[in-house]
């Protein structure tokens, strides 16, 4: 017992028997210096701020990689009977890459006469099958007699709303686990027990809602979003010093197609109407006496 008290008070007075101007961080700083993570570089630039008594630099804090939400937008321009083949063949490539690497989100092609044709497809793939395939699109619309006369991607920002979804899931899972506890350990009237299954079922309902959520990002975040739009027209005609004369000519014939239209839906409305008053006039005239002819003179009787 002696001997244990004896060691108490060396201690207590080794303490205070260290000097007054030593620094606080002393501990900190030998710490630091006999760190194994520690290197040369860093213990000679943190040298200098300690012989001037001024604090050792900060590491600086790690950030995080943004979650980005990436769709891309391109645009295909090919003859009108190209159409339909581009449409089936990238729709088939992302068949074959497997539901797991690329899916159809939709597709179709219409037709509004033989020589209008296009089509849209949307797909959602991984980025890296989605990268090769972005890369062959211009060669493969030229060798189908077209080119690609749109490209553009767009981002969105997703690292935020992840985050905050993450924590509430955490916050809500807390307390759904509080409240089973509580319903297990503590029973109590029948009232308050079922106060606490309701609320038991409203947290575990903002769960499932959160993690749908979570998993719809994180979805889209993995994942990349690629809309295609297909058109024929004369766009692939190369421009010349005559391509006014044919654009001109082409806007003829469209307005004598849409005067010969106008002139039959005009003869179509108003032909019944004329056989209706044609009618009417030949009845009135058949009925009523000849507007405008004098009588026939009575014969003389001698």
């Amino acid at each position: 017992m002696r001997v244990v008290v004896f060691l108490a008070a060396s201690l207590i007075l080794s303490a205070c028997s260290q000097p007054a101007d030593r620094p606080a961080n002393f501990a900190s700083e030998e710490a630091a210096q006999v760190a194994p993570g520690a290197s040369a570089d860093s213990a000679e630039a943190s040298a200098p701020a300690q012989a001037k008594g001024g604090a050792a630099p900060q590491a600086p804090l790690p950030v995080s990689i943004p979650m980005l939400a990436y769709s891309y937008d391109y645009a295909i321009s090919a003859p009108p009977k190209a159409i339909r083949a581009l449409v089936s063949r990238h729709e088939a490539a992302c068949a074959n890459a497997g539901a797991a690497v690329c899916q159809v989100v939709g597709s179709s092609v219409s037709e509004a006469g033989e020589d209008r044709v296009s089509g849209n497809l949307t797909l959602r793939a991984t980025p890296a099958w989605l990268k090769g395939f972005r890369e062959g699109l211009g060669a493969e619309a030229k060798a189908n007699g077209g080119r690609l006369v749109r490209a553009a991607v767009e981002s969105e920002d997703l690292s935020r709303q992840i985050v905050d979804s993450e924590a509430a899931l955490r916050a809500r899972t807390t307390l759904r686990d509080r409240l089973q506890g509580l319903l297990a350990s503590r029973p109590g009237k029948l009232s308050e027990l079922l106060e606490v299954e309701r609320e038991l079922a409203r947290v575990q309902g903002e769960i499932d809602a959160t993690q749908s959520e979570l998993t719809m990002m994180r979805g889209r975040v993995a994942t990349s979003q690629i809309k295609l739009t297909y058109e024929s027209g004369s766009v692939l005609a190369p421009e010349g010093a005559w391509s006014p004369v044919g654009r001109a000519l082409g806007d003829v014939a469209d307005i004598l197609a849409g005067t010969l239209a106008a002139m039959i839906r005009t003869v179509a409305v108003l032909a019944p109407w004329a056989l209706v008053v044609g009618g009417l006039l030949w009845l009135f005239r058949r009925r009523l006496p000849r507007w405008g002819r004098k009588p026939k003179d009575a014969p003389k009787i001698d």
